[in-house]
């Protein structure tokens, strides 16, 4: 059985990083419009609970893992 472990800190911050990370706040606002809106309608279906739910998660998700990477890529920038 493999453990887990973090991706190791990048050795360099790029556009790219940065545009992941807006894609996490874009997936977040996106699932409260989903939500929002479905609520509005009366629509309260389970796919629509989920689908907000979920695009929720997978944007705090990547917020989260995107805010732990740098913080780690700017202690390696520290220590060197």
């Amino acid at each position: 059985m493999r453990s887990r472990r973090l991706v190791p800190p990048p050795e360099k911050a790029t556009w790219m990083d940065a545009y992941r990370f807006g894609l996490g706040l874009l997936m977040i606002v996106l699932g409260v419009i989903i939500l929002a809106r479905s609520f509005a309608a009366g629509i309260t279906t389970p796919p629509a609970l989920l689908m907000g739910g979920t695009f929720i998660a997978f944007g705090a998700y990547r917020l989260y893992a995107g805010i732990v990477r740098y913080r780690m890529y700017r202690r390696m920038k520290r220590e060197t």
